[in-house]
């Protein structure tokens, strides 16, 4: 996942729609909508930083898995 502005934009327009159609769609929870609203778009940055870094984790342990495989076989292929 890239972070750059575009990215935050798409983020932040995605949540707001996500908030106007809970706010539409569940009449009975509109104050808690209008209370959590501006605060969850505040943690929009952390929040992204936080699943951008899982995901960037993920990566380099699949990367680091099949490094370690093709060592393994190269190691075995050399007789070693």
């Amino acid at each position: 996942m890239k972070c750059d502005i575009e990215t935050m934009i798409k983020v932040g327009l995605g949540l707001g729609v996500l908030l106007a159609l809970a706010y539409f769609t569940l009449p009975a929870a509109h104050a808690f909508i209008l209370a959590s609203g501006p605060f969850l778009l505040i943690l929009l940055c952390p929040l992204s930083m936080i699943f951008m870094m899982k995901s960037m984790n993920s990566c380099h342990k699949e990367n680091d898995k099949n490094t370690g495989e093709d060592k393994a076989h190269a190691s075995i292929a050399n007789g070693r």
